[in-house]
């Protein structure tokens, strides 16, 4: 009898332990899973809020993180100052973020700010802003997503060269058979600016284009600084002497066209016409294509480098590899380097981008309401 019951009894307590063995490893599967469905907190810094470029791109990457979910983006503005960039840099480890991604208001500030996440042992993003490459090779947690800008030099040119072979009767305005431009140059020693600029003299030569370049000249991104320039220019070799301008961005291009306008020109007459490309497919430089005004303009793709940010980030708090198909949009990885393709705007293309950058448009305003 007292064996039935010792036996019971080891049986009963057995039982229990095998009770709260299953509970205990049900909730903690639970809170696995709990753990898993936690969004990623990432924090990120923009050179500038007011930017027009930045702003569009700051909505698509919102945009793009709301449809795809998992993370939360808490975006703080720059002010195109190193300073408060640090400053906003500074706030958020202390908060606690899982990742950054930075756009930095110049190349130099990306090594203080990559050397403080490194610190807290935070991985880093930087985006439209390259970093130099010791800066790269320094930190291990530190990765550039954007777009090759040699690339966006190489189809600017190529957009100016078509036009050139297409219309040479009209477009050798002085019949020497050679090719005189402008340049239009962002900030002084700006990687970006370096590389896009060389790439219009090697496309050029490239292709076996006689050009010679009447002046090159810094405007700073700036529309109105690239408005006196270009008005400097048409004073020094006259409208007609100036077959083609190259600008490094957008709002210079359409400060090249609004003094082109201002003397009568590039208003549909094929004769009084000085082809300019940019690079931005801003909303502007888009719609002064579809009205015949502007030449051409470069898509850096926004939309494609918010999903290869949002995806990269996800895989690196995750430890996973960064890949092709982790990136999950057309580009190629280099180590820590991801590269999302420039794309030419042309007939074929303009009214799906215009289109696409109106509704970026109308999202701007309404935030700004």
């Amino acid at each position: 009898m007292k064996l039935r019951q010792h036996l019971a009894l080891f049986l009963t307590a057995l039982t229990v332990v095998s009770l709260d063995a299953t509970v205990a490893m049900a909730d903690s599967e639970a809170n696995m899973e709990s753990a898993d469905n936690i969004p990623i907190n990432a924090t990120v810094i923009w050179r500038a809020f007011d930017d027009q470029f930045q702003s569009g791109f700051r909505i698509i990457m919102q945009q793009q993180a709301d449809s795809m979910g998992g993370i939360n983006l808490e975006m703080q503005d720059g002010e195109n100052s190193v300073t408060t960039a640090v400053n906003k840099l500074d706030t958020a480890l202390t908060k606690g973020t899982d990742i950054l991604a930075i756009c930095a208001p110049d190349r130099e500030s990306c090594e203080t700010m990559a050397q403080k996440a490194d610190a807290e042992g935070v991985p880093v993003i930087f985006f439209n802003m390259q970093p130099l490459d010791d800066t790269m090779n320094k930190y291990n947690d530190a990765y550039y997503i954007g777009a090759e800008a040699s690339q966006s030099g190489e189809m600017c040119a190529q957009a100016l060269i078509n036009y050139w072979n297409d219309n040479k009767d009209i477009a050798d305005k002085n019949g020497d058979g050679k090719l005189q431009i402008c340049i239009l140059q962002g900030e002084t020693g700006q990687q970006d600016v370096t590389l896009r600029t060389q790439a219009y003299e090697d496309t050029l030569k490239k292709n076996g284009i006689d050009y010679e370049i009447l002046a090159s000249d810094t405007a700073n991104w700036d529309q109105s600084q690239a408005l006196d320039k270009m008005n400097t220019w048409i004073t020094a070799y006259g409208i007609d002497g100036v077959e083609g301008v190259l600008s490094n961005n957008d709002s210079m291009a359409m400060g090249a066209l609004q003094a082109c306008l201002n003397n009568g020109y590039n208003q549909g007459d094929k004769g009084k016409f000085v082809p300019i490309v940019g690079i931005d497919a801003n909303i502007d430089a888009l719609e002064a294509m579809k009205k015949g005004e502007l030449l051409g303009t470069v898509l850096n793709d926004r939309k494609n480098q918010s999903i290869a940010i949002i995806n990269a980030m996800k895989a690196i708090v995750a430890g996973e590899e960064i890949t092709e198909d982790t990136i999950g949009v057309e580009c190629t990885v280099d180590g820590k380097y991801v590269w999302v393709p420039y794309v030419i705007v042309d007939s074929d293309n303009l009214d799906d981008t215009l289109a696409q950058i109106q509704s970026i448009s109308s999202d701007t305003e309404t935030e700004a309401n």
